[in-house]
């Protein structure tokens, strides 16, 4: 497997919601990002908690969440649905500007849209240490 960076991948139409899904902020975080995504043009933003870690992506941006996740994990992941490169750029530039520390971030893709949001943010702690280590890491 190969990482690209975010700004980098293809944009795929898997889902039509153009949204971000926001995992694990708090209320202020949450009014940050919502400055700084209006500032790029992506108004859809789906909060979620740990909480909601047994429900698939797909289903989260269809609405129908369930939450009763008992695996609590604090961190922090923004995941990014048929938003445009370019506004994806703005935004974390803007997260950037704004001092906010850049959470784990990802675009849904046709192999994680169908996973659990738990096995996505497994992931993209997984990816983030290997990343950081030179490695490379097969996706479970």
């Amino acid at each position: 497997m190969t990482f690209k960076k975010i700004n980098e991948n293809e944009q795929q139409n898997i889902h039509d919601r153009s949204c971000m899904i926001l995992v694990n902020f708090n209320s202020k975080e949450l009014a940050a990002i919502k400055t700084v995504s209006g500032f790029a043009g992506i108004r859809d933003r789906i909060a979620v908690t740990s909480k909601n870690g047994n429900t698939k992506i797909k289903d989260i941006l269809d609405g129908n969440m369930v939450d009763d996740n008992e695996d609590v994990w604090s961190e922090k992941a923004i995941i990014f649905n048929n938003i445009p490169t370019n506004r994806v750029t703005g935004f974390l530039d803007g997260l950037k500007k704004m001092k906010i520390r850049r959470p784990l971030t990802a675009m849904v893709t046709e192999v994680s849209i169908d996973w659990k949001l738990n096995t996505l943010i497994y992931n993209l702690k997984e990816e983030r240490k290997a990343i950081a280590k030179g490695q490379f890491v097969d996706h479970k």
